[in-house]
């Protein structure tokens, strides 16, 4: 293995030992020491990849946010033209399980409840929130455009839909055990059937 890839693997070993720790043990108390110990590694390879802590969790940050961005946006390349299709492939993906487990969504409740206090968590979680918005946003609005939903405001079914995936992300969190995944994402499609009909009739009643 080179070098540069030695070193890519034990920032990667300390960056998923960090998400382990702040989902067990919480955010304030993740130590270093949890860190190295959870990655199997000394505390001075901690310090030598990473000199505080806080730059550990700004890193644990921006790797989660990186690689939600990579599933969603790969999701919509990958669904064909119809923006119906795109938006309901965000859907699949933002309740894929290598994203919406517990691990990460308690991770993610943990910096979002430390966004306002601190600049570059806000200033991360808003740019990923505005990548998010705009994408939904955008299907949204071609939707409107495409079925002659004249009637229809984009930004309230975006930020509506944006919700109720937060909404259910916190299900996810809070209850496991009742939690279903299938039940997630078709309670979102029933949502796009209230006010996108044509497009996703098939999709959101085939839940009822």
């Amino acid at each position: 293995m080179r070098r540069t890839d030695i070193k890519e693997f034990r920032r990667q070993q300390l960056i998923e030992a960090t998400i382990a720790s702040i989902a067990k043990r919480g955010f304030a108390e993740t130590t270093l020491a949890d860190v190295a110990g959870g990655a199997g590694l000394s505390h001075g390879i901690v310090n030598f990849y990473f000199k505080s802590k806080e730059a550990l969790l700004v890193a644990t940050l921006k790797h989660l946010a990186e690689e939600y961005e990579v599933v969603w946006r790969s999701a919509v390349a990958r669904a064909g033209p119809s923006p119906a299709a795109k938006l309901d492939a965000i859907i699949e993906a933002d309740f894929h399980p290598a994203i919406a487990n517990r691990k990460k969504i308690a991770v993610w409740f943990a910096f979002w409840g430390e966004a306002r206090s601190r600049p570059e968590y806000l200033r991360l979680c808003n740019k990923l929130d505005a990548a998010y918005f705009e994408q939904t946003h955008s299907l949204c609005r071609q939707i409107i455009d495409q079925g002659g939903y004249d009637e229809l405001d984009a930004t309230r079914i975006a930020r509506g839909l944006n919700a109720m995936i937060d909404g259910l992300w916190l299900d996810l969190l809070i209850n496991p055990r009742d939690f279903d995944r299938e039940t997630a994402k078709q309670t979102c499609r029933l949502f796009l059937d209230s006010v996108f009909p044509a497009e996703f009739a098939d999709r959101g009643r085939s839940a009822a």
